[in-house]
């Protein structure tokens, strides 16, 4: 089956069923992000995760397999409409160059990676309204001179 599809009808599935994806996350031993990332079809869960996440969610056995399949890994190329993910973006374009530079200065020239990586997002209540806090935790990686 087609991964895309699979993960749509992943998704209709956890809306159906009415559990959170920290629910899923916690039944697996997997963190909430990387959970969730997973279950949108851009990660490859082991076959005990995905058996336990298609017995929680009554899939089939066909997408219990997609949930096992390496996935092509990719991002809307387009601006996204979403209002969250549209922030997201501009945070980066806005934010990242800086964000390079500081690593940079840090660390020397190199990246951060996104393979060797940890995400975590927080509700922090503040009197002026909950605020969101995403933790971003990569590896640093030195490019080769050769």
């Amino acid at each position: 089956m087609d991964r895309k599809v699979a993960t749509e009808l992943i998704i209709q599935s956890i809306v159906k069923s009415k559990l959170k994806y920290q629910d899923l996350a916690k039944a697996i031993g997997s963190s909430l992000i990387w959970t969730t990332h997973a279950l949108h079809g851009q990660a490859t869960m082991d076959e005990e995760a995905a058996t336990k996440v298609g017995e929680m969610l009554s899939l089939t056995q066909e997408l219990v397999e997609s949930l096992q399949q390496i996935p092509t890994r990719a991002f809307v190329q387009a601006t996204p409409t979403d209002p969250t993910l549209y922030r997201l973006t501009e945070m980066m374009q806005a934010y990242g160059p800086a964000i390079k530079a500081v690593i940079n200065e840090m660390f020397g020239d190199g990246a951060m990676s996104g393979i060797d990586f940890k995400m975590d997002v927080e509700r922090v209540e503040n009197s002026n309204g909950a605020r969101v806090k995403i933790t971003l935790d990569g590896k640093f990686l030195p490019f080769n001179k050769f």
